[in-house]
């Protein structure tokens, strides 16, 4: 359900690709996207959960039925593009580990 090409499940990424072959093992992009995804989805969800609370005043847990999947669902979908775009960026600009651009 959640396999693309890059992804062998929701957030891991797959071994090589599907269509190319190219070996994924040599990309490291970590949790580099996770602090900008968490900020991100904070600046999103924040002000809309106010305006809510204070125009409609609901009870906490509809707080709670609104936001937690809303906040789930975004990184979680936030995630696998940043992911993606990271392994993207190494492959163009041929990034590795330990390497210097002078030699």
């Amino acid at each position: 359900m959640f396999s693309g090409q890059g992804f062998a499940g929701l957030l891991q990424l797959a071994k090589s690709c599907s269509v190319c072959g190219l070996d994924y093992g040599r990309f490291n992009v970590g949790d580099g996207a996770a602090a900008g995804v968490i900020l991100l989805v904070g600046a999103i969800i924040m002000p809309i959960s106010l305006v809510v609370d204070f125009r409609f005043a609901p009870p906490w847990w509809v707080h709670g039925l609104l936001w937690v999947p809303a906040v789930v669902g975004l990184s979680i979908a936030l995630l696998r593009l940043s992911k993606g775009l990271l392994v993207a960026m190494e492959f163009r600009h041929d990034a590795g580990e330990g390497q210097r651009s002078d030699q």
